[in-house]
């Protein structure tokens, strides 16, 4: 998972874009401050993540021809 950064708004919907740089997701949360007077925009770094993996995948075997 390479690193990448979110904006979030409290009163807001949950982040869904995810910028490639701290440069990029700063812009991003000045443009959205400038559109939403009094509202706070913060940037998040993803720090990690976590994955259960319990599904597996059990391919057919078509039957021999002979």
């Amino acid at each position: 998972m390479e690193i990448f950064w979110m904006i979030w708004n409290e009163n807001g919907h949950a982040p869904t874009v995810k910028h490639t740089t701290v440069r990029a997701a700063k812009c991003e949360a000045e443009r959205l401050a400038r559109f939403n007077p009094g509202e706070r925009f913060i940037v998040l770094e993803a720090i990690g993540s976590c994955i259960k993996r319990d599904v597996a995948w059990d391919d057919v075997i078509p039957p021999s021809p002979f």
